[in-house]
């Protein structure tokens, strides 16, 4: 917020008819402003493209965990947890969503169903996602007891879902137990598309389910372009 102290300085000037006569001296007091910014006011700047450049930044330093071992080891580690931390997880490795889209989710969007039917919080977009049998166990499993308006992952201080916030520091704190580093909420939706890819070599499909642009985008956004260029490196030497 810009605010500014005004300082008068009067200024004072004499005119003189004539040096023979009496002069007449006019006084003008003529107010001159400046200006005083404290140093907290002062504007910020942001890199280029702004908060969805740092977005861009803060994505790609994030990694898929490419280890199923360790995969298994985060499972355990949060069941032990907290069931609902446990169901969180295991259903974002299994349906590739957004962590903003799946935190909003009901009980009543995923009971009984094979399909996961929603509209795209960033882009907008209609999305229809088959649950595998694995994970339609898994979610009648978890629901049981619950109303069909409750949301999925509620806060334990009231009705609300968990923020995008408390989502990552519940992922950051077992990644971490596990020793894994390079941790963020979009973990959840690369880890299910790098072994998606993995499995079927299918980056045309994955870039549909994802809805991004164009195959190389999905790859380096699901970490295949960085151990493609890694095994090229590895084989490489003059």
């Amino acid at each position: 917020m810009l605010h500014s102290s005004f300082i008068k300085e009067p200024r004072l000037s004499t005119s003189s008819i004539s040096p023979s006569e009496q002069p007449i001296k006019i006084s003008l007091s003529i107010p001159v402003y400046r200006l005083s910014l404290s140093y907290k006011e002062m504007p910020s700047y942001s890199v280029q493209g702004g908060d969805a450049g740092m977005n861009a930044l803060r994505q790609s330093t994030v990694q898929p965990i490419r280890s199923k071992d360790k995969i298994e080891e985060i499972k355990q580690l949060l069941k032990q947890q907290s069931y609902r931390d446990y169901f969180l997880f295991v259903m974002g490795i299994n349906c590739g969503l957004r962590i903003s889209d799946m935190l909003q989710l009901k009980v009543k969007d995923v009971a009984g169903k094979e399909h996961l039917q929603l509209r795209e919080g960033k882009t907008d977009k209609y999305k229809k996602f088959r649950l595998n049998a694995t994970l339609q166990n898994e979610i009648a499993r978890y629901v049981a007891g619950m109303y069909d308006d409750d949301y999925l992952f509620p806060s334990r201080k009231g009705i609300q879902p968990i923020t995008r916030i408390q989502a990552y520091r519940i992922l950051s704190t077992a990644a971490k137990q596990v020793g894994i580093e390079e941790i963020g909420t979009h973990t959840l939706r690369k880890t299910f598309g790098y072994h998606f890819y993995k499995k079927t070599n299918d980056v045309a499909m994955l870039q549909d389910i994802f809805n991004h642009s164009a195959p190389v985008v999905t790859k380096r956004y699901i970490g295949i372009s960085q151990d493609e260029i890694d095994q090229a490196i590895d084989e490489f030497s003059l």
